[in-house]
């Protein structure tokens, strides 16, 4: 069952999944509209985005709600429109796979990107607790294989945290940094 917090004053740590852990990040492009898809929630919302991984079959992120903003809602902000797009895309593009998302909510059939429920959130509560998880969330795609070291991920804030230059999305840095 998924934990949800929603601590003011503390950065939060987010995971969430896509259906069934499938790789449905199978191209740039899907890695493209999400991170469109964070940047507009990241505007809007005015949460400080401090890191982001995104895995072929679920991403991570690092962020700070600087308003009193629920977890669900900025979930909700990222995810649903990423969803919209990332279905339509693959009804045209990958019709096979598309075809594979279907699941129950209640009584009813629907298709989803992401797994049901919000996945995981956790509160960090102090500048070590950050940097591990923002050590954890980096190495992520070396523990899996796809590269040799975390800043040669593309999908990543990894690379930002070792040359300070994010092509991607505006990161924001911790006051302590």
């Amino acid at each position: 069952m998924p934990t949800h917090f929603d601590q003011e004053s503390h950065a939060h740590y987010l995971t969430f999944s896509c259906l069934r852990n499938l790789p449905l990040f199978s191209g740039p492009e899907f890695f493209d509209l999400f991170i469109q898809s964070l940047d507009r929630a990241h505007r809007r919302l005015g949460i400080k985005l401090y890191g982001f991984v995104i895995m072929p079959t679920h991403a991570h992120l690092l962020v700070y709600p600087a308003t009193s903003i629920a977890t669900s809602a900025l979930l909700t902000a990222v995810k649903q429109p990423f969803a919209h797009r990332a279905l339509e895309y693959l009804q045209l593009h990958q019709p096979r796979i598309y075809e594979n998302l279907w699941t129950h909510a209640g009584a009813r059939r629907v298709r989803r990107f992401w797994q049901e429920r919000g996945g995981y959130n956790r509160d960090l509560f102090s500048v070590e607790a950050f940097e591990k998880t923002l050590d954890y969330m980096h190495l992520n795609p070396v523990r899996k294989g796809l590269v040799e070291a975390p800043e040669e991920w593309k999908w990543s804030s990894a690379r930002f945290y070792k040359t300070g230059v994010s092509d991607l999305i505006e990161l924001d840095l911790p006051d302590w940094r």
